[in-house]
């Protein structure tokens, strides 16, 4: 059940203003110069100032929302006057009542007269784009501070919601290394680690699946609190570019965003580079560079709000740089040496410092601010507007859910996504019928199907955030464009699919017309206990939900034996498929059931052991290879495997060129450029952190798999076996120019050989995430998922889809004694590839099993 907005003041801790003491700047309290060359605040010290500034002012008010990953305060910072900070609740109330016209039994004048603009700004989610959060302490004393009518415009007009990083960890790490590296050739450089625990850059990427912390902490308490208006979303860029993007984007913009959202990033972003012109700031661009198609980057967009995405050219974190003029480069939609309507002062080149991007930033947050004071009418009315337009949706009506999916853990994933999102899900009460014509999609490998039982879930799109569910749950047909007509292919600037009802491999049927059924709301998703059934000491279990792994590691853990069927069987009367996963287990059955906890999983005991030739799986020892370079897949990785409590031991380069690696079952290399693997980190990095793993680490990697051992190579890194090693295997789309084949973030349809154990507990027909992803046409080796020859393309983009007819996607090698493994595919992209999960659990059990 989703919490009641207004009372999220309730649940979190708030700093109190104590009046009465000067109001301290930046510089007085850090000893420096916000933005001064070489000089960095850390996160107790920004935090530290905003409770003084909270403490000593009282137009500020200092939200802890939570802990971050690694237990660091995430703050909010609220501005406004007094009277307003003082009745926060109230202003919640109105803008839950403007989200939800169908709340209202009069009009919205009322509320409109008496509500706040809401601008949210969000600093320093990518941690090494430094300037955002130092900025965020200057912009703030200002706004405690000044007295001219600008100020008292916005503070009278505007609950300004500001977020000094959405990554607070990543401002330590960052911070940490440039004071280490301070004065040395590495001074400067990004950190030779993820500045994010688990996803480093990918963490602005996590708007729609919600994995991270902060990520949460984000949607729940704020936006999902406050429904700002007015999102700006503050990041850096290359420095030798333009010296500031604003918006509005280049096409294509997602259609699912209400056009009057769009027509007001067009409003502000021109109202921000007018402000910026004018205040003589040189190398300003807009409609260039950057699109809005994914939901992944835009959360609000969804949810009634304007999301402003601020690119400001960066330094040297904190050290300034000098760009001549003949390094500018030019980019999508804009010359950087040619004045044109959306780029009328380039920069000439010369001295970028940390000050300059600080100064920037200020501008054009301050006319983002000004601009939601003095539009504060026009914002709430179009607000809510946005609202009326989404509870009046024609078309499409629904989406149906049913719920006898193969994977109950995917299918709870996908309901918990959109109840996060804010989205209203309903239960049949009662079985029904919808019309085939009134079908315009069916998932993957589903049946044909017209009636759906009593528990199905549906999403009527008539509702606040139906844009929300529609985005994420339709087949996206990406817009083929060219740069001019008869020109080169214009780039998405992220992927181009995020189905979720194929990545997460759950049956989904939209409907486009209305239908009869008895439906009740769900209050709150919960995942069911899984189910015990029958009676014996062998208990079965099956391989279809991905739930499977985490009990097989409970299950292991305890030094219980488990083992899987090569082979379909029958047991009391009924079929088993292959990959039935199976444990004698003599202790009462109430410790079986606390095994089972948060696992939506049916569990068969049955009397007699089945006769077949069961293959004993062990707890996998598993080694996961972490570059120097920060490769945000291993990081993802890492997630997973804690998720699905899977034991592992991060293996540098140094470990792998030097260290034991007989202690292990399991190698796996995530995606990551071969290059970057082989070649690592170079000058100016301090010695211990060069050289990658070199000829020497290759080939113990290499010999690691002849003597036994098991290597699982995934995405780009497949090309370090495939280029180096006497496969018999090359990849077909390697020397294609991109004119004729390119699938930048697609889903693709897969022929799997669900008889081999890698493919165990999969469909014949499944969907997997390609992005610009090697292939592998073999001589040699097992191939154990192929690319279809017919309606490649599910999701997405595609061109030149004849380049991976039957090619493999996925194959087994022998080396001697041991296993190679080569994923091309996405297999668990960015968390969200759920469907492909098990190709990486099965990989890791297999690896255990003995010749």
């Amino acid at each position: 059940m989703r919490k009641s907005t207004f009372l999220a003041l309730i649940l979190i801790r708030l700093v109190l203003p104590m009046w009465g003491e000067e109001i301290p700047s930046p510089e007085a309290f850090l000893g420096f110069q916000v933005g001064a060359d070489r000089e960095l605040a850390d996160w107790q010290e920004i935090v530290s100032y905003f409770k003084a500034l909270a403490q000593n002012s009282d137009r500020v008010m200092l939200v802890e929302l939570g802990q971050t990953t690694q237990e660091n305060p995430f703050v909010m910072v609220v501005i406004s006057d007094p009277a307003t900070l003082a009745d926060l609740a109230t202003f919640q109330e109105i803008q839950a009542f403007l989200a939800d016209p169908r709340k209202l039994t009069a009009g919205p004048q009322d509320l409109i007269e008496r509500g706040k603009t809401i601008v949210l700004t969000t600093c320093a989610v990518h941690s090494t784009e430094v300037a955002s959060a130092q900025m965020s302490m200057e912009l703030a004393y200002d706004l405690a501070r000044g007295e001219d009518p600008e100020t008292q415009e916005i503070l009278q007009n505007v609950i300004f919601l500001l977020v000094p990083s959405l990554n607070p960890d990543g401002v330590n790490i960052v911070n940490h290394w440039y004071k280490q590296t301070l004065g040395t050739p590495a001074e400067g450089s990004p950190p030779p680690q993820l500045y994010h625990t688990y996803v480093g850059h990918d963490n602005n990427r996590d708007w729609y699946m919600f994995t991270q912390k902060e990520t949460r902490l984000a949607v729940e308490k704020i936006h999902n609190v406050w429904h700002p208006h007015i999102i700006v979303d503050v990041h850096e860029m290359g420095p030798y570019g333009p010296r500031m993007f604003v918006p509005p984007f280049i096409d294509p913009i997602d259609s699912n965003v209400d056009p009057i959202l769009r027509a007001e990033i067009v409003a502000l972003g021109g109202n921000l580079f007018s402000a910026l012109i004018g205040a003589g700031k040189e190398g300003i661009v807009t409609q260039a560079i950057y699109d809005a198609y994914t939901p992944a980057r835009a959360y609000q967009h969804y949810h009634a709000g304007v999301r402003i995405l601020l690119e400001t050219a960066s330094a040297r974190l904190a050290t300034p740089i000098v760009v001549r003029r003949e390094e500018l480069r030019s980019g999508r939609n804009y010359n950087a040496h040619r004045p044109s309507w959306n780029f009328p002062v380039p920069w000439p080149g010369g001295i970028w410092r940390l000050r300059d991007i600080v100064e920037y930033q200020k501008v054009a947050l301050r006319a983002a601010l000004l601009h939601g004071a003095r539009h504060r009418r026009t914002w709430l009315r179009n607000f809510y507007q946005v609202g009326v337009q989404a509870i009046q949706r024609s078309a499409p009506y629904a989406f149906v859910v049913p719920p006898d999916q193969r994977d109950l853990q995917t299918l709870y994933d996908l309901l918990h996504v959109l109840e996060l999102g804010e989205v209203e899900i309903h239960r049949a009460k009662e079985p029904f019928q919808v019309s085939s014509s009134q079908l315009v999609s069916a998932p993957l490998g589903s049946q044909d199907r017209r009636e759906f039982p009593a528990g199905s879930y549906v999403i009527l799109l008539q509702q606040p955030y139906g844009a929300f569910a529609k985005t994420l749950l339709e087949i996206q047909h990406y817009p083929e464009s060219r740069q001019y007509p008869g020109g080169p292919l214009r780039r998405p600037f992220d992927v181009t699919a995020q189905t979720l009802g194929i990545q997460l491999g759950v049956e989904t049927y939209q409907v486009q017309e209305p239908f009869q059924a008895s439906l009740q709301e769900v209050g709150e998703v919960r995942i069911p206990e899984g189910q015990i059934q029958g009676e014996g000491v062998y208990w079965l279990f099956s391989h279809t939900s991905n739930s499977f792994a985490r009990l097989a590691n409970r299950l292991l853990k305890k030094g219980h034996s488990v083992s899987w069927a090569p082979n379909g069987f029958r047991a009391e009367g009924e079929g088993f498929p292959v990959g039935t996963l199976m444990v004698k287990f003599e202790e009462d059955a109430t410790q079986f059931q606390e095994l089972l906890e948060g696992l939506p999983i049916r569990v068969r005991r049955v009397k007699k052991w089945p006769e077949l030739a069961w293959q004993q799986i062990r707890l996998p020892r598993v080694g996961l290879y972490q570059s120097f370079y920060g490769a945000m897949d291993e990081g993802w990785t890492r997630w997973i495997l804690e998720r699905y409590e899977f034991p592992y031991h991060s293996l540098s380069d140094p470990d792998i060129r030097e260290g034991d690696l007989s202690n292990f079952d399991v190698i796996v290399i995530p995606h990551q450029d071969p290059g970057q693997i082989e070649q690592g980190l170079g000058y100016p990095y301090p010695e211990q952190y060069r050289g990658g793993l070199g000829a020497e680490g290759v080939a113990r990697l290499k010999q690691f798999a002849a003597s036994g051992g098991t290597l699982l190579f995934l995405g780009a890194a497949t090309q370090l076996p495939l280029l180096q090693w006497q496969l018999g295997a090359s990849d077909p789309t390697e020397g294609v120019s991109s004119q004729e084949f390119y699938a930048p973030g697609s889903l693709l349809r897969v022929k799997v050989n669900n008889r081999h154990p890698i493919g165990y507990g999969m469909m014949e027909e499944a969907a997997v995430m390609f992005d610009s992803s090697p292939a592998f046409h073999l001589s040699r080796g097992l191939p154990v998922v192929q690319y279809s020859s017919e309606d490649l393309l599910l999701s997405g983009w595609i061109t030149g889809e004849e380049h991976l007819a039957d090619k493999t996607a996925l194959a087994e090698f022998r080396l001697e004694k041991g296993k190679l493994i080569l994923i091309g595919f996405r297999t668990q992209f960015r968390a969200q590839t759920r469907g492909t999960y098990k190709f990486l659990f099965n990989s890791l059990y297999y690896a255990t099993l003995r010749r």
